[in-house]
């Protein structure tokens, strides 16, 4: 489904994406893990279009689709989730999730503003739709809720079932795990793999290896902007240079020292 082949990336003469080639095949769930400066965001902001490769090609599908705006590969099917979780306060849950139908609608603002007729034709297909992604996120209970008022856990699965919304079919997570305790990453850990058994093909980043190596079914690592090994959870769990660029250096016996 996404196919990478030998991106660069530059700032200020560092390149934080150098020769990185990487495919993520349909249904597939992808871990991409590294230490901090990998590469990781900015890796997936290329695959976004919020940034343009200097070498390179990334094709979805088997089309090209490096030169394209954001808005447009949002439209091919691409989505993604912010590790910083952005909803709309003062809505409710249901109301945050419609809109990521943006990508397949075709009424304007200006016509949902006006309540123009265009914007009544199509909103319910809009909520049908939104309460179908509260059902994949287990999150019907809450559709009526202020979305502010959820717990983090809750809000980061809002964030899912609004891409969701945009009938995805690829999603791009950005850390999704970040700040979330154990329970709630349990429960993340569990709606990824039941998204992943639906079908849906995702490129996870994130820094919790266990929590990658739960759920991944194959993982690339990233250091300093290069790919330093790509296999399966186990694989790359006991390749030495991710041990040694990861997450410390390797002892005689094979332990693991430092972070």
């Amino acid at each position: 489904m996404l196919q990478i082949e030998r991106l660069v990336r530059s700032f200020g003469g560092v390149r934080a994406v150098d020769d990185v080639s990487l495919s993520v095949a349909a249904s597939e769930l992808r871990g991409l893990i590294g230490p901090n400066g990998a590469g990781k965001s900015t890796l997936f902001s290329l695959v976004t279009g919020h940034l343009r490769p200097e070498q390179g090609t990334i094709s979805f599908e088997g089309r090209p689709i490096e030169g394209l705006r954001p808005a447009a590969r949002a439209r091919l099917g691409i989505a993604i989730t912010f590790q910083t979780v952005h909803l709309f306060r003062g809505m409710t849950t249901i109301e945050n999730v419609m809109v990521g139908a943006h990508s397949w609608t075709h009424h304007e603002f200006v016509e949902a503003a006006l309540r123009l007729p265009r914007h009544f034709r199509e909103e319910p297909r809009i909520r049908e739709r939104a309460r179908a992604a509260l059902a994949q996120t287990r999150l019907q209970e809450w559709a009526e809720t202020p979305v502010e008022s959820l717990p983090l856990g809750r809000q980061r699965a809002v964030q899912i079932a609004r891409a969701l919304c945009g009938n995805p079919k690829l999603l791009l997570l950005d850390e999704p795990a970040a700040g979330l305790r154990g329970e709630e990453r349990r429960e993340l850990s569990d709606l990824l793999a039941h998204l992943r058994e639906e079908g849906l093909t995702m490129l996870l980043v994130e820094h919790d290896i266990a929590f990658v190596n739960r759920i991944a079914d194959r993982v690339t690592v990233l250091d300093v902007g290069r790919v330093i090994a790509e296999g399966s959870p186990a694989e790359v769990r006991a390749n030495k240079a991710v041990i040694a660029a990861y997450l410390g250096s390797a002892t005689d016996d094979g332990a693991v020292a430092g972070r």
